[in-house]
């Protein structure tokens, strides 16, 4: 077969897991394809890549066609520095005014509408603005920014300008760390090839440990990327988690609880992780 098609998020968010392999340094049996959420999301769906990372939410929408590979994901305990609502006004004064989405996120934009809806009790106006636009296209009262634009925008936002991190306010409202991406395989293709599965698999905690083990390349390679500062940087891989364990789990299971309490997602949404061993498939059951 062609080597199979191995998705990761084009922001920096991704280097610590993807670094090493695009340096040479870790050799994985796949073809690396780069892409923003959204589009890694759909391009999973049809079916133009076998393994890849997709917003935790875009899960609730396949979950008969995904299976959740351990010890992977992209998430935060508290700020995440990447995901934010930058606004106008105090988010308390936002009620009835617009607030602009990013056309590039799916659980980035469930969060926002979950923590206005659930524990602000406001209602706003969300409008998506273009692909290619900035983010105050159109003058909306506030606007949700992520990745590397979000790194840029809150870096260089004026006094005037009120930001909510949603990582930190996941963590203030819940008290639990928010997975937003998980990275993923179809049945299929762990059924037809699970030694290149594994493969793979075991390549991206490879680098992963790598990432662990060289934060000051991962920063100097940003750096280039971004021109964000050393200190910028080396405070945003802090932040970011990139692992999956039993508290992510729950977390994240109880995030769908709240989308599906919110008429966001539906309810009773299932988790299946391929085993590490003999293929074995653990159902965890949303509360």
């Amino acid at each position: 077969m062609e080597l199979p098609r191995l998705g990761y998020v084009s922001y920096i968010n991704c280097l610590p897991v993807f670094c090493a392999m695009q340096e040479g340094l870790v050799k994985v049996p796949a073809r690396l394809c780069s892409h923003h959420p959204s589009r890694l999301n759909s391009m999973f769906r049809e079916g133009l890549l076998d393994v890849t990372a997709i917003s935790s939410i875009e899960y609730t929408r396949q979950p008969e066609n995904c299976l959740v590979l351990p010890d992977l994901s992209i998430a935060s305990d508290g700020p995440v520095r990447s995901v934010a609502m930058v606004s106008r006004v105090p988010v308390e004064l936002l009620a009835g005014r617009t607030v602009s989405l990013t056309p590039h996120s799916a659980t980035s934009v469930m969060l926002l509408k979950l923590l206005l809806h659930k524990f602000y009790n406001i209602k706003v106006d969300f409008f998506t603005r273009p692909p290619a636009a900035s983010v105050w296209w159109d003058q909306p009262d506030a606007a949700l920014v992520i990745g590397d634009e979000a790194l840029q925008e809150i870096n260089q936002a004026g006094g005037g300008l009120h930001v909510y991190d949603l990582g930190a306010e996941w963590k203030r409202w819940t008290g639990r760390p928010m997975v937003f991406a998980l990275w993923v395989t179809t049945r299929d293709f762990a059924q037809k090839y699970p030694e290149q599965l594994t493969a793979i698999w075991r390549g991206m905690l490879t680098a992963k440990k790598w990432g662990l083990k060289n934060p000051e390349k991962l920063v100097a390679r940003a750096k280039s990327a971004t021109e964000l500062s050393e200190e910028v940087l080396t405070d945003y891989f802090k932040c970011l988690q990139h692992d999956l364990s039993w508290h992510h789990i729950d977390s994240l299971m109880y995030f769908y609880h709240c989308a599906a309490e919110c008429g966001l997602v539906k309810p009773a949404v299932a988790l299946h992780i391929w085993g590490k061993e003999n293929d074995r498939f653990y159902r965890v059951q949303s509360a």
